[in-house]
């Protein structure tokens, strides 16, 4: 709901700012459902370049939000025109009418943005798999018949060409962005690219894993894929991926004070540093943290809770090895370091209800996942030893959408279940999305209890 209350801001503004100098009238609410149907067109065009130059892959779901404003502002457009054109002069089924240009430009981009509209979610993806993508790129085309009906009815004035300027720009400076990426050049933040996320589902291909059950052995660059290589989520071809920047994993490590140390359990530490460098994260990833001792230093992988590039903020389980005695001794002020952030246990951008289950610190990157999707219906699954050892209880109230169901393996205890998750005693939507992640036995009955079930949805991590 939040990224839908946002995008309507744009195009509030524009109508409250020309309705504030202009009377109601049915030809200026045409002229005007015909405008804003246009910026939204022009966002949803720019959200893959702006995605690809800012390097927030987060932002992708706002592409279809974009794409149906603009589809329902077409209707409104047509439904007003059809009013006017026929309550008044009779002339919408004459053929002589559908021959002038900004009639037969108008009707032609109506039919591309209703084949748009109708197809834009996640039941079209998964139907239509790779002619789904297809039909997708008659937005190119669509823009187009737009900017000439615009012209043909003599709109065009500074604002469209400022819409349509931005739009070119954007889409020409990603364009020699990616290409120079893909050739092996550096990216402005000098950091090689091993990972290449889909825009249309969030799929990340990392050239460390490939892709094996698409013929893609591990360690194939992304540009050595075959042109004909499909998405295995939702099929599209590698025209739809942009890169995703990490530190090289020969970088010096960057030092990190600590700025705030929290147990948030008796074994389960909140840690905050802080990094004069900034990191590309993916929310969801983790981070490769450089820790010492009597004996040396040595690397230890810890989840990102949260993060704004500088600030990096990581749930972490003390145990009684190596990583856990250094991290005991730890205080506020010290200096960690930091080599890098990775991992492509990452969140898909679709509408589908989602189920999240974790034990333990597996939560980590659940919490981050579901703090991104607050309008999108969700179940937490969360397994712990007893009511003392649980942690983010107030953090997973805050979120929206959200039901949570605790499990206590080793107490019984009012308000939650008792004993170990079992999904095979759990109902689940149709199409649900499954994100696992916790200990190797819970990850494993987990999963396999879930696909033969029918669930083809399923990613987990194993903690």
């Amino acid at each position: 709901m939040t990224r839908y209350l946002l995008s309507l801001v744009p195009g509030a503004v524009l109508f409250v700012t020309f309705y504030a100098m202009n009377p109601w009238t049915a030809n200026l609410l045409l002229r005007d459902f015909g405008r804003v149907s246009f910026l939204y067109l022009a966002l949803a065009m720019s959200v893959t370049p702006i995605i690809a130059l800012t390097e927030r892959p987060g932002w992708a779901p706002y592409r279809r939000t974009f794409g149906i404003f603009a589809f329902l502002l077409a209707i409104g457009h047509m439904a007003v025109y059809f009013y006017a054109e026929y309550a008044y002069q009779k002339t919408f089924f004459v053929l002589e009418h559908f021959l002038e240009l900004d009639v037969a430009s108008g009707t032609v981009a109506f039919v591309i943005i209703f084949l748009l509209g109708v197809t834009s979610n996640d039941v079209s993806v998964r139907l239509l798999k790779g002619f789904w993508k297809k039909i997708q790129t008659l937005a190119y085309p669509l823009f187009l018949m737009a900017a000439l009906h615009i012209a043909f009815a003599s709109r065009f004035d500074e604002w469209y060409m400022a819409i349509i300027g931005a739009v070119i720009f954007f889409r020409t400076v990603a364009f020699f962005r990616k290409d120079a990426s893909r050739k092996g050049q550096a990216n402005p933040l000098g950091k090689p690219v091993t990972k290449y996320l889909c825009v249309p589902c969030g799929y990340v291909y990392d050239e460390r894993l490939g892709d094996p059950d698409g013929g893609i052995a591990p360690g194939t660059k992304f540009e050595d894929i075959p042109d004909d290589w499909a998405c295995p989520v939702c099929g599209v071809s590698k025209r739809d991926f942009v890169p995703v920047s990490e530190p090289a994993d020969d970088r010096e490590p960057v030092d990190a004070p600590v700025r705030q140390i929290a147990m948030l359990n008796s074994t389960t530490m909140e840690l905050v540093v802080e990094t004069a460098t900034p990191f590309v994260v993916i929310p969801w990833q983790y981070a490769r943290v450089v820790l010492s001792d009597r004996d040396g230093t040595f690397v230890r992988p810890y989840s990102v809770v949260d993060s704004d590039r500088s600030k990096l903020t990581f749930c972490i389980r003390i145990s009684e090895g190596r990583g856990g005695n250094a991290l005991k001794k730890l205080k506020v002020g010290d200096t960690l370091r930091i080599e890098n952030v990775s991992g492509s246990f990452v969140l898909r951008p679709t509408d589908s209800k989602k189920a999240f289950i974790a034990t333990g610190t597996g939560l980590a990157p659940i919490v981050n996942m579901m703090s991104h999707i607050p309008e999108t219906e969700k179940i937490l699954l969360f397994g712990v030893r007893d009511s003392e050892s649980r942690f983010y209880a107030d953090r997973l109230a805050k979120i929206p959408n959200l039901k949570t169901v605790t499990y206590l393996s080793r107490e019984t205890a009012a308000g939650f279940e008792t004993g170990r998750i079992d999904v095979t005693k759990l109902d689940f939507p149709e199409g649900c999305e499954f994100y696992v992640c916790g200990n190797p036995q819970l990850v494993e009955s987990s999963v396999k209890a879930l696909k033969s079930r029918g669930f083809e949805h399923i990613y987990h991590e194993k903690f």
